[in-house]
């Protein structure tokens, strides 16, 4: 059954470091955070963009902060710029008015970005609220293909050298798998351990997003735990559904041989790749294709086993003969917002910051750094100097430390990935998606992009109706996953029937129910 996925911004809050930085007109305050990263006042980025509007900005987060959200409602929302997920923006605006609505700053003093919303205005409808009123610009996101499925090749190589191979598979046609291959290759991995890896442990199957690493698995056998729209436009929750039952079934049987690492579900902040991997631990995992990929560079190879290689594979082919690549990038990351008590004179101040980023100048500057310094540029081709390809970390690190690609106002460009990847990279992105075509995929269902975006554009009211609702389904859902898997509970017609009805009454049709009277 052909799906389309309904997601909402996740919420998270975010920001950055009290330090100074850029011009030297008024000083006010920005919260900002992205993976770990918090502005500082080093961010050669930030610094120029800052020069441009005449202002000094100091980050309100500190870098011993950790829990961004409690920060954000302490006093990361009292900040002059706020940048946090569209959800949150809005929800605050629309409750508290403590947000500006910028149109008409846009139309007065943001000439790039009133050109930009005129040639497309499907992203000022993205960026608009359910009141018609625009509280905060987004960062765009460009191309679709996020995570991709990953296996050691070395360890692959092993088994095929020591005859060891389950049947049916090549080590040189990984892309071929079907799901009982994929099943057979990860046994292959644990009941060979001492010919792979003097590690004491092995872990075939790991995910570091605990939040969505049963619904990845879900895809090997057409079911998802997000919300969908089906054939008829009804919407409908995946993990109420008996495709998700068989799913958890099998998914529970793989746990139970061993394939799955036992701690797959529990939330932490550590990189599982990097661990895993430097402990020759880690036999296949589903991830973000381009940083994954990093790992067989030469920065990380010091610190890893000799002989390492993960490669990018084609999803398994599930029973049906299709191929499904779960997850897709969202074409919309945080947005930015100007704090309602701001003076009317750094009001403008602010709104010329955030024009900005949608000025030549400033698309470059968001996503490759400083020209000459960080960047070469060829007519439409970049090229990366050795300060972001061979700097401290990887490409993608030494872009974040300087403050590029952190999700301020503005639009992301693929080239920007095509710039630093290795051509094994290149490759598998080809494989997922053509990079000349965004929209040709054989994996991803690239329709319900559609229907994500724009938003659904929920009231306030509805909103919070959603959230609260969301909160205590998702509470059910992973204490229930968590004894299906580990085996603490059986799955029957009777556990299934309660999980169900327990869900129904912490949400799941109050919040399909509400999302359907958006749907168009």
């Amino acid at each position: 059954m052909k799906k389309k996925i309904l997601t909402t911004a996740l919420l998270a809050a975010s920001v950055m470091t009290l330090t100074s930085c850029g011009g030297s007109g008024s000083e006010l305050t920005i919260f900002l955070h992205q993976d770990g990263q918090i502005y500082n006042s080093d961010m050669a980025v930030y610094q120029r963009a800052n020069e441009y509007a005449d202002i000094t900005l100091e980050g309100v987060l500190q870098k011993y902060d950790t829990n961004y959200d409690s920060i954000y409602n302490l006093r990361g929302k009292d900040a002059n710029l706020v940048v946090n997920d569209q959800d949150t923006i809005e929800a605050t605006a629309l409750k508290d008015g403590i947000f500006l609505d910028l149109t008409s700053l846009i139309a007065e003093h943001a000439p790039n970005l009133k050109a930009f919303f005129d040639k497309n205005p499907e992203k000022k409808d993205w960026a608009t609220a359910s009141d018609g009123k625009i509280y905060g610009i987004p960062f765009y996101t460009d191309g679709q293909t996020a995570k991709a499925f990953f296996v050691r090749q070395d360890w692959v190589n092993k088994l095929a050298d020591n005859n060891k191979l389950p049947n049916g598979v090549s080590k040189d046609k990984l892309n071929d798998l079907t799901v009982e291959q994929f099943h057979d290759l990860l046994l292959a991995f644990k009941n060979n351990k001492s010919l792979l890896t003097k590690a004491d442990k092995i872990y075939p199957y790991f995910d570091r997003d605990s939040d969505f690493a049963i619904s990845e698995l879900a895809s090997l056998w057409g079911a998802t735990a997000e919300y969908y729209l089906d054939d008829e436009g009804k919407v409908k929750y995946g993990a109420t559904q008996n495709e998700f039952r068989y799913a958890m079934e099998q998914i529970a049987k793989w746990y139970s041989e061993g394939l799955i690492e036992p701690d797959i579900l529990n939330k932490s902040t550590e990189d599982k790749r990097v661990t895993l991997f430097a402990q020759d631990s880690g036999g296949a995992t589903h991830d973000w294709l381009g940083t994954t990929y990093s790992f067989n560079d030469d920065v990380y190879k010091a610190n890893l086993v000799d002989g390492f290689e993960v490669i990018c594979i084609a999803p398994p082919t599930r029973s049906d003969g299709t191929k499904h690549e779960p997850t897709i990038r969202k074409q919309i990351g945080t947005v930015t917002a100007i704090n309602a008590s701001t003076s009317e004179e750094d009001q403008i101040k602010l709104m010329k910051w955030i024009d900005f980023w949608f000025t030549e100048e400033g698309h470059d500057t968001l996503n490759f750094g400083i020209k000459d310094v960080h960047f070469t540029k060829t007519g439409s081709e970049y090229a990366f100097t050795d300060k972001i390809i061979n700097d401290k970390g990887t490409a993608l690190e030494n872009l974040y430390r300087i403050g590029a690609q952190l999700q301020s106002p503005g639009c992301q460009t693929f080239a920007y990935e095509e710039a630093w990847l290795s051509p094994e990279a290149k490759a598998a992105m080809s494989l997922y998606q053509d990079s000349k075509n965004s929209d040709n995929s054989p994996y991803l269902n690239v329709n319900y992009n559609k229907l994500i975006y724009p938003n659904i554009k929920l009231s306030n009211e509805d909103y919070q109706k959603v959230n609260t609702s969301r909160s205590a389904v998702n509470t059910v859902y992973f204490d229930q996953i968590n004894k299906w898997m580990k085996g603490t509970q059986q799955i029957n017609n009777t556990t299934w029937a309660a999980y169900v009805a327990a869900m129904e009454k912490a949400g799941t049709t109050v919040i399909t129910s509400t999302i359907q009277k958006y749907v168009k």
